[in-house]
């Protein structure tokens, strides 16, 4: 009995589907060829999306930086000696060899300074 009513339901649906794609899918793919923009299908190479990318944003680290690995790649950058030092010829104190002694410098600029301000209180006119 049930293989009956299935084999009169097998015979009755592709009639069923023949008139509506008949009536309604034309009408369907019409409107969606309008509408829609054309689908490629083509796959895009590898030298294609690496363009996307600038070059650096591909440069990334798969993990993230030990403190210690940080310390190791650090250890030889130490402080070094300086072998440019030497005494000044004017005052005897130690500075860096082509350099302006900074006693000597602040010593002069005490006395521009002095000498300035002595200047101006001389040109200032009495107003009262």
């Amino acid at each position: 009995m049930a293989s009956l009513a299935l084999h009169r339901t097998q015979s009755l649906l592709p009639s069923i589907r023949r008139s509506l794609f008949a009536t309604w899918l034309p009408r369907v793919i019409v409107a969606a060829s309008l509408t829609l923009p054309r689908a490629t299908w083509s796959i895009p190479s590898l030298q294609s999306l690496l363009d996307l990318f600038p070059p650096f944003l591909l440069a990334v680290p798969k993990s993230k930086t030990s403190h210690s690995r940080k310390a190791m790649r650090s250890a030889n950058k130490g402080l070094k000696d300086k072998r440019n030092i030497t005494n000044c010829a004017g005052c005897g104190a130690v500075k860096l060899a082509h350099h302006i002694c900074p006693n000597c410098y602040s010593a002069v600029t005490r006395q521009w300074k002095a000498k300035n301000k002595a200047s101006d209180e001389s040109e200032i006119p009495d107003l009262s």
